[in-house]
């Protein structure tokens, strides 16, 4: 159904991705910012055209938000009260009063690609990574088709985009978790999914390396008080998610192989590019401060692979692991240049890999379900 619309929107996002990747590497990393936000916003201008499918998310979401958005302002408060995700609530009442629909899909691309591409630009310039391997990094992401998940679930890939970017102020360039206390508990109200993963960055408190006892016993205090917190506002969907999984090994349901391809792939490539940073940094030392970025990827990989029976969180924490994971990608381009411990073609590799992945997604994948032209089928009906 509306398959040439689907091919037109298909064809569209790759011709698009590719200017993109070839005016970074023309144009070099003085315009990667400028090139990133242009991008950023045909992104979201063609989701605000999106036009979902009977069965996806965004098509039950966008009846709700007409709900939220007809609410006083009393109406809302006192909803928000009794919602265990307030913020999404306020999300959607805000957009649903503006009465265009479209700007629910567009406004979350929007806010989602400006963090992840905070992400990629930030690595770029502070690895010094060259304009062809940066358009690399950029070309590597966006073939793994998160749009759909993007525009469609809306909620949880846009507190997800957020907790990643936290995670690369914390673990990259050194900023205190507790400056963005507040940050994250506003995140955490915005789907049971992104609650559990504040939990779970809270826990890896506790394993962390600590500079001196005082630090670390700071931290042990600090995660005792908040994720008690955090588990009575969560608790709820913790215990449907494990009664989920449950039924999914019990009953044999269906899973969406393809996703699993896309997902099982990514993560082996990560695996992969986890074990090419720690060997670079035996070599170099941890010059740029990548060490506990590192450590941190390790800790959500193995985390997926326990949790990789239930669809639904393999693929949307796979998707936080890639984002969180750019750095890496631009720390293996630039030291591979100088320390020659790769037997491979490593440029090379990721370009034919990100192909690989483009196309399933493309042709099998979340992406097969994208499009946002309804014209031509006006024309032939």
């Amino acid at each position: 159904m509306y398959l040439t619309e689907r091919i037109i929107s298909l064809f569209t996002y790759v011709l698009i991705l590719w200017i993109m990747c070839f005016l970074i590497s023309k144009l070099g990393n003085k315009y990667i910012g400028k090139i990133l936000f242009f991008y950023t916003l045909i992104l979201s201008t063609m989701s605000f055209f999106f036009v979902p499918s009977s069965g996806a998310d965004l098509y039950r979401l966008i009846p709700i938000m007409h709900i939220w958005g007809s609410l006083n302002s009393i109406e809302l408060w006192n909803e928000m009260l009794n919602s265990t995700t307030p913020i999404n609530l306020l999300y959607m009442y805000l957009i649903g009063k503006t009465k265009i629909d479209g700007l629910l899909p567009a406004l979350t691309a929007f806010i989602f690609y400006s963090n992840v591409f905070y992400i990629l630009k930030k690595s770029v310039i502070r690895y010094k990574v060259s304009s062809t391997d940066g358009a690399l990094i950029l070309f590597f992401f966006m073939s793994l088709g998160v749009l759909i998940e993007v525009i469609s679930g809306i909620r949880t890939m846009l507190g997800f985009s957020f907790v990643a970017v936290f995670v690369y102020k914390e673990m990259v360039e050194g900023k205190s978790i507790f400056k963005n206390i507040v940050w994250y508990v506003l995140v955490s109200l915005i789907h049971p999914a992104v609650l559990v993963l504040v939990i779970i960055r809270f826990g890896y408190l506790v394993i962390e390396k600590s500079k001196n006892n005082y630090q670390k016993f700071s931290k042990v205090l600090f995660v005792l008080i908040v994720i008690p917190i955090l588990y009575i506002f969560g608790r709820e969907y913790l215990l449907a998610s494990f009664e989920k999984t449950k039924d999914y090994v019990s009953s044999g349901t269906y899973w969406y192989f393809w996703e699993y391809l896309i997902g099982g792939i990514s993560l082996l490539f990560i695996f992969y590019l986890i074990s090419l940073t720690a060997r670079f940094i035996k070599i170099e030392g941890d010059l740029h401060n990548i060490q506990k970025l590192l450590v941190f990827c390790k800790y959500i990989a193995v985390l997926l692979i326990v949790f990789s029976i239930e669809y639904n969180t393999f693929h949307r924490f796979v998707i936080f692991l890639s984002i969180i994971a750019i750095p890496l990608l631009a720390y293996v381009l630039e030291s591979s240049r100088y320390n020659k411990i790769i037997k491979i073609n490593f440029r090379q590799f990721v370009f034919i890999l990100s192909c690989i992945i483009l196309f399933i997604a493309c042709t099998r994948g979340n992406l097969t379900s994208f499009k946002f032209l309804y014209l031509l089928s006006y024309t032939l009906n």
